[in-house]
């Protein structure tokens, strides 16, 4: 059975004349606008948002106000406020403010002609904007389209347009290569038997040093004692974004690519719910250390591109189950496991991605899944 994935690329818009400019930049304050209108219609709802709920309680009102808008665009603000504002719930902190330079429409409100796009901007105009296309990316203009948001990055702007890729039908694997969250590297790989290993960046000591100056940047800016501190603060944020999605990229692609070749799967510690399922503290501060969610999700779609099987596995005792024997160890300490029955050695990641992979040949058990 065949399925659609949905991949988003980058487009680079070319630079558009005085009267577009301003039509885009009032658009995207406006949106900006709009967005943070419908968080505070969220927060005087007080229940937890649902499209429903807050269309049926703020709609009218908030469109009153955004008649400049078009009225997809202000459904698009309010699904985006929703989403800020459910990530707020959990995650708590400062109430959400929303600053992002974006826009956001819908697939039906968006026309294309070549490398170019049409859209709705404020007072109902529309505008048809040129596209730099990569001779890599034509191919994806004759795609369906989905969303397409368009963003401003100081005086540039970008076109994200999601498109509906095919999806071919995985193989039928020959193994598993298990993917396993390090705690010095990013990930480690390895297949069941150990015949391939593989460890991937030691680049969370370098987001470690880069985060410790952004914090000393940080109290010297809230101290008063340094003029521009939040211009490096914000250059060392976009830093630490750019370098560790590039990163994740570059992973991503080689174990998909790997497992491809030899037509293997890829086994993947599921790591959604690890606080309720009351796993180790040790483990869940590991996840804080790099943009695990991020590279999850850049292999599962490149995976799904490529027809390569995926599958979530429970990362429970990974690291303290003998990959050899069996034998589980009730605790381990030291950067290289060593199992006191057979007295087998290993580095303790790499241990862990090989039963990672041994359990993703297994029939499923509860908490694993073939997506996440």
């Amino acid at each position: 059975m065949m399925h659609d994935v949905k991949l988003t690329q980058k487009f680079k818009l070319m630079n558009p004349n005085r009267r577009k400019k301003e039509l885009l930049d009032a658009t995207i304050s406006r949106f900006k606008e709009c967005v943070n209108e419908w968080l505070r219609a969220i927060e005087e709802l007080g229940e937890y948002p649902t499209r429903g709920n807050i269309h049926a309680f703020a709609y009218k009102r908030v469109r009153q106000h955004f008649q400049d808008l078009h009225s997809n665009v202000v459904q698009e603000a309010m699904n985006l406020a929703i989403g800020i504002y459910r990530a707020w719930l959990r995650n708590k902190g400062d109430k959400p403010i929303f600053k992002a330079n974006i826009i956001s429409f819908k697939a039906v409100d968006v026309k294309f002609d070549r490398h170019f796009i049409n859209v709705p901007l404020v007072n109902n105009e529309r505008v048809w904007l040129p596209m730099y296309v990569p001779p890599k990316l034509k191919r994806f203009l004759k795609l369906k389209h989905g969303k397409v948001q368009i963003s401003r990055v100081g005086d540039n702007y970008y076109a994200y347009i999601s498109f509906e890729v095919e999806e071919p039908e995985p193989y039928e694997p020959r193994g598993w290569l298990g993917v396993d969250i390090g705690i010095n590297h990013v990930v480690v790989v390895s297949d069941a038997e150990g015949k391939i290993n593989k460890f991937y960046g030691n680049a969370i000591s370098w987001k470690r040093a880069i985060e410790l100056k952004r914090a000393d940047m940080q109290r010297a800016k809230d101290m008063k004692t340094k003029k521009g501190a939040w211009r490096v603060l914000k250059r060392l944020s976009r830093k630490i974004r750019n370098k560790t999605s590039y990163i994740n990229h570059s992973i991503a692609k080689e174990i998909v690519e790997m497992a491809k070749h030899r037509r293997y799967g890829i086994a993947i510690e599921n790591l959604k719910g690890l606080r309720r399922r009351g796993v180790g503290k040790r483990h869940r501060k590991r996840l804080h250390k790099w943009a695990y969610r991020d590279l999850i999700q850049k292999i599962v779609y490149k995976a799904k591109l490529n027809g390569v099987p995926i599958k979530f596995v429970d990362p429970r005792s990974t690291s303290r189950t003998c990959s050899k024997c069996g034998y589980v160890r009730s605790r381990v300490t030291n950067r290289m496991f060593k199992c006191p029955k057979c007295g087998f050695q290993v580095d303790r990641d790499l241990n862990a991605a090989r039963n990672i992979a041994k359990r993703a040949s297994l029939p499923a058990l509860k908490g694993e899944a073939s997506s996440p």
